[in-house]
């Protein structure tokens, strides 16, 4: 077996980081120069290979997070500091991307590639475009967070159904589980750290959950909530969702198995979100359900996914006069928190703020970074702040890029659909798995806007696309010289 030889871009990426540590120390920031050393032990915990690379993204997620509180303990609160360590896992997938960039633009993309692709492209076109004089920084930052993940769907098409490849990031997805409930423990049994109290108090105007925890804090809020290493609870519960599928899918062993279920179990439980719950019970329920095969058809698939949308509408509405009016009182925070009845109220006007957005900017939307969370405040008619406050997918796409991205995402699911149901294309049970956790993630998005939109969902999506191109035209999809796996020499050669 031959050596891989990092290609010269990856060498010039790899290089960037130790250059960039070399400013940090001379500048004295501790906490970049901290990231900077994590991002090179990830690199080089991931021995190069394509694989390795998208666990460490995974790892990196609620690692940049912790970094991002010890901005707030070192006493270095700067927006380079604080908003350059939120870049850990996206350096990582740069990375990723340059050692896969060869072998995709050699092999055909799939068509959910090229309009995932194009959605990517289109918001941050409309980003660009935008009018309404978003600071710059506010436009990367929503990006970032909100498209960003999407392009972790390229380089996973490349590791397929490769066994070895798949249990290398299903092992990481599991630590990141495992971790993260044993730091959500803490945090409810012991309560907030140090770490979390000082992000508190020195975030509690840029961050939602910042501000949530210090009214805590000084006595202006009953609620105390566990969001472990990630920014919010609902972030968290969705994470662990998806990491839970990746486990899945590859299928590890039953100690491995095991744990990561019950990772999943006690952090959903601690989010005290009934978001994440729902992705967990609607992917089930699917999972169940595609056991049929006339259920297995794109069209009933994507057809399910945009009916959730009145089907929210109309649920959220009877839940709402039929069950969360009217609760008994409780002063256990713990279950007062999921009694309540929270902003569900918001989610009810979701088709007037669709409406709106698309009214006034059909084509392009208002464009990444408009929304008020993110800082500065914009000159938006109440009827497009209105619209930021909708907690629904679609009208978030709307909001980033007008009707085209909602369309643009609707064809990427039509798309995948196709190539993971294509008759042969692709194991049975992994398109299953991966059909009902999109259908789950998709209800989520109709409480809780692109929530969903995680690393792992791409990742899941972009795991079982791959292994169905493999299999239609094993000749044209070639695994990435990055990865020395038995499975992809063999795709190579």
């Amino acid at each position: 077996m031959t050596t891989a030889r990092p290609s010269g871009t990856l060498l010039l990426m790899l290089a960037a980081p130790v250059l960039a540590a070399a400013g940090a120390v001379l500048g004295g920031s501790g906490v970049i120069l901290l990231a900077l050393a994590c991002t090179l032990l990830l690199l080089v915990g991931a021995r190069l290979s394509l694989a390795g690379l998208l666990a460490a993204v995974l790892l990196a997620e609620p690692l940049a997070e912790a970094l991002k509180r010890a901005v707030f303990l070192l006493g270095e609160d700067s927006p380079a500091a604080y908003y350059g360590v939120q870049l850990l896992p996206s350096a990582l997938l740069a990375v990723a991307l340059a050692a896969a960039l060869p072998r995709l633009l050699s092999a055909r993309l799939p068509n959910s590639g090229i309009w995932l692709a194009a959605l990517v492209a289109w918001t941050g076109a409309a980003a660009v475009a935008s009018s309404y004089g978003t600071p710059w920084f506010q436009r990367l930052g929503a990006l970032h967070q909100e498209i960003l993940p999407a392009l972790i769907f390229l380089p996973a098409l490349l590791i397929g159904a490769d066994a070895a490849a798949r249990a290398t990031i299903a092992r990481a997805a599991a630590l990141v589980c495992i971790a993260s409930a044993a730091y959500g423990l803490w945090q409810f049994l012991a309560g907030y750290t140090g770490l979390d109290l000082a992000w508190a108090v020195g975030a509690a105007d840029r961050s939602i959950q910042a501000g949530k925890v210090h009214a805590w804090m000084i006595g202006d809020s009953w609620e105390r909530r566990v969001f472990s290493l990630f920014p919010d609870p609902f972030t968290w519960g969705q994470a662990l969702t998806g990491a839970l599928v990746i486990v899945l899918l590859a299928r590890l062993g039953p100690g491995w198995t095991l744990a990561t279920w019950a990772a999943v179990l006690i952090g959903l439980t601690l989010t005290q979100s009934r978001t994440p719950w729902l992705t967990l019970a609607v992917t089930g329920t699917a999972w169940l359900a595609l056991g049929w095969r006339p259920l297995r058809r794109p069209a009933v698939i994507v057809g399910a996914a945009l009916a959730g949308f009145p089907l929210t509408l109309w649920l959220g509405g009877w839940a709402y006069d039929a069950l969360f009016t009217g609760l008994p009182a409780t002063d256990d925070p713990f279950l007062r928190r999921y009694l309540t009845v929270g902003t569900i109220e918001a989610r009810l006007d979701a088709w007037t703020n669709l409406r709106d957005v698309l009214s006034f900017h059909p084509l392009t939307g208002l464009g990444a970074g408009t929304d008020p969370r993110y800082g500065a405040a914009l000159p938006l008619p109440p009827a497009l702040l209105a619209a930021h406050d909708s907690h629904n997918v679609l009208v978030k796409l709307a909001i980033l890029g007008g009707l085209p991205a909602v369309m643009l995402f609707l064809g990427f699911l039509w798309r995948w659909t196709r190539e993971a149901f294509t008759a042969g294309s692709t194991p049975y049970a992994d398109a299953r798995l991966a059909a009902a956790f999109l259908l789950g993630s998709q209800a989520a998005g109709y409480l809780n806007a692109g929530i969903f939109l995680t690393w792992q969902y791409f990742l899941v999506l972009g795991l079982v696309a791959g292994a169905a191109a493999v299999a239609k035209a094993p000749s044209q999809v070639v695994a990435s010289r990055l990865d020395q796996s038995p499975a992809s020499r063999r795709i190579v050669a």
